[in-house]
């Protein structure tokens, strides 16, 4: 968990249960979108890196995207979090 977060303190910051968290760590099932949505911001990352089964119309570049910008010289640092996944 981001920055040594329980379970117990990420279930309470979105109202649920530490039983539920364990639940979809575990992969027993896949949160409904806005409840995904929400723990992935409060990881610090986007839902579809937190979440691959979300995607949703974003400017998020793709991986292929960024090696080509980055080897044309562009600064990509603003999208580390996907470049170290």
């Amino acid at each position: 968990m981001k920055k040594g977060m329980t379970q117990k303190e990420l279930s309470e910051k979105i109202g649920r249960n530490p039983g539920y968290i364990s639940a979809v760590e575990c992969g027993k099932f896949l949160p409904p979108f806005q409840i995904a949505d929400e723990l992935a911001l409060i990881l610090g990352l986007p839902v579809e890196i937190a979440f691959p089964e979300y995607t949703r119309k974003s400017l998020l570049p793709k991986w292929s995207e960024l090696m080509y910008l980055k080897s044309l010289g562009v600064d990509v640092s603003a999208y580390n979090v996907l470049l170290v996944l």
